[in-house]
């Protein structure tokens, strides 16, 4: 038996969905901006892959909200999985998985070596631009809904991490 949401239900519904939309598609253009000659397409699925992907990440840590918090939890042994750099490492993974023509992802770190400041997250760029010119895609930061903004726009001091460290 199918049974219809309330309109209140569809409502909320048809407002998530445009959310996602238009989140995707202002990332899409953000990114499609890093390069000289966007292929808008890939752009669309960086977009699409990193904004989903983050919100699963989120259910599959069974995020506990603010990000700081969760990582008290991890740290007094009541989760497994969920700081920054564990974010990074499966966004990464996943991102690596399209098979990136005029994108090139590195892992960012701010702050390396410091207990409590310590910050690591994706950076996309376009092929062949400089760390520097690159975008900053973080799914910790408000705790699976995907923050991003360029390097130089951005609050942490984003270093290279060097593929040998990941």
């Amino acid at each position: 038996m199918s049974r219809e949401l309330p309109a209140s239900g569809k409502t909320e519904n048809h407002r998530a969905t445009e959310a996602y939309h238009q989140k995707v598609e202002w990332l899409q253009g953000d990114l499609a901006a890093l390069s000289q000659q966007p292929d808008r397409l890939e752009a669309r699925q960086v977009a699409e892959t990193a904004i989903i992907y983050s919100h699963q990440l989120a259910d599959e840590y069974q995020l506990v909200r603010p990000a700081i918090l969760h990582n008290l939890l991890i740290q007094v042994g009541l989760k497994d999985r969920g700081l920054c750099y564990h974010w990074t490492e499966d966004l990464l993974k996943r991102l690596q998985a399209l098979e990136l023509r005029t994108y090139q992802l590195h892992w960012g770190v701010a702050y390396r070596g410091s207990d409590l400041r310590e910050h690591n997250s994706v950076v996309i760029t376009a092929r062949g631009q400089a760390f520097e010119k690159g975008m900053v895609l973080d799914p910790w930061r408000n705790s699976g809904d995907l923050f991003w903004a360029l390097i130089d726009a951005d609050q942490y001091p984003w270093k290279k991490l060097p593929p040998s460290d990941w």
